[in-house]
């Protein structure tokens, strides 16, 4: 795997892992993650865990929470959602994010699931201690 790829970095330059692809305006988001997408945990998560880009997420149909999340940002984009964004999860006492999600304004994206709220309130009721967020800005 590329060291570029290397899942925290998704959180440093999140920019640089969104695609800047037609394709997304007319992906049919909702669908793919209610049918289509399988999350799958890569082999080793922590240290050693590398994201896929957007497109091949969605043509391999699998991926765990960054892959994910990194589909979620592309399709905002090409939507013009507001607000978008990354965060990284914590679950305590782990030293390191368990989880990564994609947000805007309206809307948190997490591993196949879509839901309509703030990330605050998506926290509270998860297992979360909190959420490293970071605004994404247009990749154009």
């Amino acid at each position: 795997m590329n060291a570029r790829r290397w899942t925290p970095f998704t959180f440093i330059a999140p920019d640089r892992y969104v695609d800047r692809d037609d394709r997304w305006r007319s992906f049919d988001f909702e669908a793919w993650s209610e049918s289509e997408y399988d999350w799958t945990q890569d082999r080793w998560n922590g240290i050693r865990d590398f994201a896929k880009r957007p497109r091949e997420c969605v043509d391999a149909g699998r991926g765990d929470c960054e892959d994910y999340a990194l589909v979620a940002l592309a399709w905002a984009f090409a939507n013009d959602r507001d607000g978008i964004g990354i965060g990284f999860c914590w679950d305590l006492p782990y030293p390191w994010p368990r989880h990564v999600i994609a947000f805007d304004d309206e809307r948190v994206y997490s591993s196949g699931e879509i839901t309509e709220e703030s990330v605050d309130e998506w926290k509270a009721d998860s297992r979360y201690a909190f959420v490293l967020k970071r605004s994404v800005t247009d990749p154009a």
